[in-house]
């Protein structure tokens, strides 16, 4: 059932192109930018999930998409930074150490499940730990008696949300297809176009994907 329902509601690129070409007296243009989004939405639930669980597998795996998607959308610096720290860590960079930087990419502090983040977002919470904005909570923290209310939150409430949202996709009959239907916008693949524009620009310098020496002295500070 779930793969007859992706299959029929999540957009693969050879099948909105199919869908795109067809007459427009048949075609349901807010139906394929429904299913657009939902491939999109996904691809984000996706790494979302895979970070959460420290999936360092699922999170690589995820990164040839975004790459296409940052580079169709203008983020070119992304793009190519991406594209190089995936070739270096696929292709160039010894086996060890490629395996010492995935294992290295995600941590999880608290040590709770699902509760795995980036080791820059650590970083950036301790430098600003470091800063007067810390004294700031701090003061305000024991002068109110408000302990660990700062940065530790409850799970968002999404319930009224979700039945929102629920019921204007229902309003709307988004996952219902129907000939002829309009829409003021054709959202574009992004995919897609990110890939045919790394196939037609070369984005990447040979600097960048050059290999990089390392040894011992670079490891230490």
């Amino acid at each position: 059932m779930s793969h007859t329902i992706v299959r029929k509601y999540v957009a693969t690129t050879p099948g909105l192109d199919e869908a795109r070409a067809r007459p427009s007296t048949i075609r349901d243009k807010r139906f394929e930018n429904q299913t657009l989004r939902n491939r999109d939405e996904l691809m984000y639930i996706d790494v979302c999930q895979a970070m959460n669980t420290g999936d360092i597998g699922r999170v690589e795996a995820s990164f040839l998409p975004w790459i296409y998607i940052f580079k169709a959308t203008g983020k070119h610096k992304y793009a190519s930074q991406m594209t190089r720290f995936l070739v270096n860590l696929q292709f160039n960079w010894p086996e060890k150490l490629s395996d010492i930087i995935r294992m290295n990419l995600l941590c999880n502090p608290s040590g709770h499940a699902l509760a795995f983040c980036a080791v820059d977002w650590v970083v950036e919470r301790n430098n600003l730990y470091t800063k007067v904005y810390r004294n700031c909570h701090v003061v305000i923290k024991n002068g109110f008696h408000l302990q660990h209310q700062t940065i530790r939150h409850a799970q968002p409430e999404m319930m009224n949300t979700i039945r929102k949202l629920s019921t204007k996709i229902k309003e709307n009959y988004a996952h219902i297809k129907k000939e002829g239907r309009k829409a003021l916008w054709s959202i574009p693949d992004q995919i897609n176009e990110g890939m045919v524009l790394m196939q037609e620009q070369k984005i990447v310098s040979k600097e960048e994907t050059g290999v990089f020496d390392v040894d011992g002295d670079d490891f230490i500070d």
